[in-house]
């Protein structure tokens, strides 16, 4: 099994969707949102110690951290995706300015509550990967506050000859229920979901849900990870399980391996 890991390298965003998942996690925790983002060599040292295969670099909006070209440039032997809004035009020229040949995704994702010549700036930054022969797509979030701009943006990226999904829109409120079945999975072995300070969960749905605190495994840029706090049988409403192999083009996206818990599963 490769190991897979979604780095959130960052919080911020100059962006203030009002469907974004943040809204109702993380930016709803102060101990979160004012934890110290971690420096480069932090991140380079411990993706060299883990041998980590793919890390798919989110948050937040990760150019708004000035070191990525470095941090692509220090792990040659490691796969990166990048999530961007592509609104920090000169970062995001800069990292493909310098053609990364680790660089073998990038998801440019449409969020035009941003306001005014939001859509001048979206066609920019797709443009300008475009002109790069940048690994490009768009995941498009069909949330039901942008349904209406969905078909001009899978428009305008068709016609610039760019690939665009239509992503089902997800209710992180349902994420505290527990559901009667169990499921067991690859996460915290195979997976992490990483915050800016190092906090490390065994998957999406773990930092997501109420359950935050008892399942984050420890500090995974420190090396103290505590595979303990892995719920197991899970029973949260498993994102990976429920919703994206059914709804998302990509499937099991973070190779997360979810399957029902053999005592809880009918012979």
């Amino acid at each position: 099994m490769s190991k897979h890991y979604l780095a959130n390298i960052t919080w911020r965003c100059q962006n203030h969707c009002s469907y974004c998942w943040l809204n109702g996690s993380i930016r709803m925790r102060d101990e979160m949102m004012n934890a110290p983002e971690r420096p480069l060599e932090d991140w380079v040292a411990a993706i060299k110690r883990d041998r980590v295969d793919v890390v798919d670099l989110a948050g937040g909006e990760p150019l708004l951290v000035p070191w990525l070209p470095e941090l692509l440039a220090a792990c040659p032997e490691t796969q990166f995706g990048l999530s961007t809004n592509g609104m920090a035009y000169d970062a995001l020229e800069r990292l493909l300015a310098g053609r990364p040949r680790n660089l073998c995704s990038i998801n440019l994702s449409f969020h035009p509550e941003t306001g005014i010549g939001y859509m001048r700036r979206f066609r920019a930054a797709a443009r300008l990967m475009a002109l790069y022969g940048a690994p490009c797509h768009s995941n498009i979030v069909d949330a039901p506050q942008i349904h209406d701009q969905v078909k001009e943006a899978l428009t305008m990226l068709t016609e610039m000859g760019l690939r665009a999904v239509v992503s089902p829109f997800e209710d992180v409120e349902t994420l505290g229920e527990i559901l009667p079945q169990g499921l067991r999975c690859r996460g915290g072995i195979d997976h992490l979901t990483i915050a800016p300070d190092g906090s490390a969960w065994p998957c999406l749905t773990t930092i997501r849900s109420p359950m935050w605190r008892s399942t984050c495994l420890g500090n995974w840029l420190d090396g103290e990870l505590d595979l303990s706090a892995k719920p197991e049988p899970c029973h949260l409403n498993c994102v990976d399980y429920y919703v994206l192999p059914s709804q998302h083009i990509a499937g099991d996206m973070w190779d997360i391996h979810a399957e029902p818990w053999a005592e809880d599963t009918e012979e």
